[in-house]
């Protein structure tokens, strides 16, 4: 009889894991260079800057110019307030200074992190193993928040990834003003979400989003791909690191995906409603969703039904691959997964 109760529970709690299965990549290389640039950098003799700039050059003749151009103000010092280079680049590096001084105690060793890319790399390398693994910087730049993208401190492009440490300090860390990075903002700056937010950037581009002009179902359904991709490429990660909703939004989400779904029904009858204010209601970056219960709902819950609805869908077609998946148009995703969760 124990046996028979012990068999009932492993099928039970196999029922209840819809996480998809976990290929072996053991065999898969996936060897990563971490450069420290933000070491480099920061290791300039300001004394004599024109001969420690010459060596940074040397040493990153390709990403240097990037970082004076897009990740720091050192150009637009330069070009618009007719600032040298040598007064732009000393300004620049006493005013950050002290976020760098802060980055070099939390994350002078990267190789944690370095072998969490490593492997999670290798599940990108199975679903897509035309994919190169990429060039892999550190930086520090100055805190940004006018830029919306910051906040997710990873920029992937051209096989070159950009880890943007300034953005993992911790949500206390003082130099994060709680005016502009709201509370649901700063809890993700923490370490952890290092490798998830790389991994975010990298799956950005192998499934590019282009349901900008879509209607509200399809574009949480675009959107629920995409998490449903990072859930492949991410599978020993919690999903609170991929949605970035706590542990208790997640609880509150999967018990009440019925109400959640009647709300939205409720308040939107035209689901293929192209109406902005409707879309924003439910689709990104707030500390919670209008119409459901501000005090437990996290924000952005379209792309969490979104990704519901893509889990029925491949749920109801056996066999179906990630990438036929993933290719398959919204609208039919959504006519055919029949989403009337209780």
């Amino acid at each position: 009889m124990r046996f028979y109760w012990s068999i009932v529970m492993i099928l039970l709690l196999c029922s209840c894991h819809d996480a998809p299965s976990k290929p072996n990549v053991s065999g898969i290389v996936s060897k990563v260079k971490v450069e420290r640039f933000d070491q480099a950098f920061f290791s300039m003799d300001t004394n004599h800057l024109n001969a420690s700039l010459d060596q940074l050059y040397q040493q990153y003749p390709t990403f240097l110019p990037l970082y004076f151009e897009f990740l720091s103000p050192i150009n637009f010092m330069v070009h618009q307030q007719s600032k040298s280079y040598h007064d732009a680049i000393l300004s620049y590096f006493r005013d950050i200074r002290s976020l760098y001084d802060s980055v070099q105690i939390k994350f002078n060793d990267f190789n944690p992190y370095k072998k969490e890319l490593e492997q999670n790399l290798r599940y990108v390398k199975y679903y897509f193993p035309s994919f190169k693994i990429p060039a892999v910087y550190t930086s520090v730049e100055s805190l940004n928040p006018e830029n919306k993208q910051e906040i997710y401190g990873a920029l992937y492009f051209r096989d070159t990834l950009i880890i943007s440490l300034q953005m993992f300090l911790g949500a206390e860390y003082s130099a994060y003003d709680p005016t502009l990075y709201y509370d649901y903002l700063r809890r993700r700056f923490e370490p952890q979400y290092i490798v998830p937010n790389a991994l975010r950037a990298i799956a950005g581009e192998l499934y590019t989003d282009t349901s900008q002009d879509a209607s509200l179902i399809e574009q949480m359904i675009e959107k629920g791909k995409q998490w449903y991709l990072l859930d492949h490429l991410l599978p020993d990660t919690p999903d609170s690191l991929i949605t970035f909703y706590t542990q208790q939004q997640l609880k509150w989400c999967q018990h009440n995906e019925g109400n959640i779904w009647a709300s939205v029904v409720a308040t939107t009858p035209d689901l293929y409603t192209l109406e902005t204010d409707r879309i924003q209601n439910y689709l990104g970056e707030a500390p919670f969703t209008a119409d459901l219960q501000p005090e437990s709902s996290p924000g952005n819950i379209g792309q969490w039904i979104g990704w519901q609805i893509v889990k029925k869908f491949e749920l109801l077609h056996p066999g179906i691959s990630m990438h036929e998946v993933l290719r398959t148009p919204a609208k039919k995703i959504f006519q055919e997964a029949k989403y009337k969760p209780k």
